[in-house]
C-alpha cells in the first residue's frame, strides 16, 4: 500500500512540475537564458552530456528510492526507474520548441546507460 501511495505522489509531483514548466517554457528551458540549461554556455555537446548524466542519476535515485526505502523487488524498482527515465526525457522533449536528432539520441543513450548502470551495479 505504501508503494502505491508514494507512486501516486511522485506521479502527481511530476505532472505538477511539468504543468508548471509548460506555462512558460521559454523562461525555464530557453537555450541561452535558462538557469536549468547552464551547460549550453559551453556548447550543445556539453548540454547533451549533462542531459545523459541527469537521466542516469535520476534513474538511480528512483531505483534506490523504491529498492532501499520502500523495499520492493529488483524488477519493480528497475521498471519504475525505466519509466521515470522515459518520462523525464520525454517530458523535456515535449517542452522544447524544436526536437533535434541529438536530443533524441542523448535521451535514448541516457535511458540505456541508466538501465545498464542499475543492472551492473545494483
Amino acid at each position: 500500500m505504501l508503494v502505491w501511495i508514494f507512486t501516486i505522489i511522485l506521479v502527481l509531483v511530476t505532472i505538477g512540475g511539468w504543468l508548471f514548466l509548460k506555462r512558460d517554457p521559454d523562461h525555464y528551458l530557453h537555450e541561452k537564458e535558462s538557469p536549468m540549461n547552464f551547460f549550453f554556455r559551453w556548447g550543445r555537446l556539453y548540454h547533451n552530456f549533462f542531459k545523459v548524466a541527469i537521466i542516469i542519476l535520476f534513474m538511480i535515485m528512483i531505483f534506490s528510492f523504491y529498492k532501499y526505502l520502500l523495499n520492493v523487488s529488483n524488477v519493480f524498482a528497475t521498471t519504475a526507474a525505466l519509466i521515470a527515465g522515459i518520462v523525464l526525457s520525454g517530458g523535456k522533449e515535449l517542452l522544447d520548441k524544436s526536437i533535434t536528432l541529438d536530443d533524441i539520441i542523448a535521451s535514448i543513450l541516457g535511458i540505456a546507460l541508466g538501465f545498464l548502470v542499475i543492472l551492473l551495479f545494483f
